[in-house]
């Protein structure tokens, strides 16, 4: 089955620190998350969007820190392809 388009909550709930997640993700690992399911739509020819999701910290600029990763693999995953080109 291949989806027609994916919408990726890229929560960062996951992280190790957090109150609620309690899931031991380093900030590494939600990269490498976000990267794979990034690269694996893009590879397959799904559409994706991608929104920032969860994660809880009372430290804001570590939070937002944490959720800049999903956008910068964007970055990454459209250099990558060469996007640009389409």
């Amino acid at each position: 089955v291949q989806p027609d388009f994916v919408f990726y909550d890229a929560g960062v709930d996951i992280y190790m620190h957090d109150k609620l997640g309690r899931l031991k993700v380093s900030e590494n690992g939600i990269r490498q998350r976000d990267r794979w399911v990034l690269d694996k739509c893009v590879s397959l020819g799904i559409p994706v969007a991608a929104v920032v999701g969860g994660g809880y910290d009372k430290d804001v600029d570590v939070l937002a820190r944490r959720h800049a990763i999903v956008h910068e693999e964007c970055s990454y995953v459209w250099r990558k392809h060469t996007m640009w080109s389409r």
